[in-house]
């Protein structure tokens, strides 16, 4: 798994800021009954990772797809169209994992892939039935938050932004979000500092900063993001 990134469904609906249980039905699938009879919906990506003893965790792929996901739902996009989208964009890219690879807009009435063409434009295509070429307005979701390789797959992704410091780099800690500037886990930082604070208040902050050999700043940026990634 190195260089995969390793998140569980709890993890993942922390950083995308998503209910848990929308996060599984997107990912997994889920079932429903109608009628009285038990109804099967698809995921919306596919997983690579299998099922060990009854739990399922994702990459960061996949984590990147559910993000943009959550875009295409939060435009207003139903379920049917992101499964057409996902269809047409995995035909078209060679690709199972089509949500990850190109630059996605979505509004309630479509889902769209912007393209570079062959002399050098962008154009915007429609990911319905044969991918038709389409120009209207449109919502890019989480601009600016990924970094792609020069094949377009996405590398690393700032959650809140560049100016927050931390980044999800699959190359590092196995994923975990990390304060950008030293390589070492939020969440490490943050339960030390906490940890410190039972134990000796006045300076808990020094202390932490002695031990990781870290400026103090770098600890406010990360207890500052997993209050992020803990707030509702």
């Amino acid at each position: 798994m190195i260089g995969k990134g390793l998140y569980t469904p709890v993890e993942a609906a922390s950083l995308l800021k998503a209910p848990v249980a929308e996060v599984q039905r997107w990912a997994f699938g889920y079932e429903r009954r109608r009628d009285g009879v038990p109804v099967r919906y698809q995921p919306l990506i596919k997983t690579e990772l299998p099922e060990i003893e009854g739990q399922r965790a994702l990459t960061f792929t996949e984590l990147v797809e559910l993000m943009y996901i959550k875009g295409f739902r939060r435009a207003g996009a139903p379920w049917k169209l992101v499964h057409e989208a996902a269809a047409v964009a995995a035909r078209m890219f060679e690709t199972e994992h089509p949500f990850a690879m190109r630059k996605f807009f979505a509004d309630p009435n479509g889902i769209y892939a912007l393209l570079r063409e062959s002399g050098g434009d962008e154009s915007l295509v429609s990911l319905r039935g044969h991918g038709q070429h389409a120009l209207r307005e449109v919502v890019q979701p989480y601009l600016g938050q990924l970094e792609f390789d020069p094949m377009e797959v996405p590398t690393r992704w700032w959650p809140m932004g560049r100016e927050g410091r931390v980044v999800v780099d699959p190359q590092v800690s196995f994923g975990s979000p990390i304060v950008a500037e030293i390589g070492v886990p939020t969440r490490v930082l943050a339960d030390a500092l906490e940890a410190e604070m039972e134990y000796d208040p006045d300076r808990a902050l020094e202390r932490v900063s002695w031990v990781y050999k870290v400026p103090p700043r770098h600890v406010h940026t990360a207890v500052r993001f997993e209050e992020w990634r803990k707030a509702a």
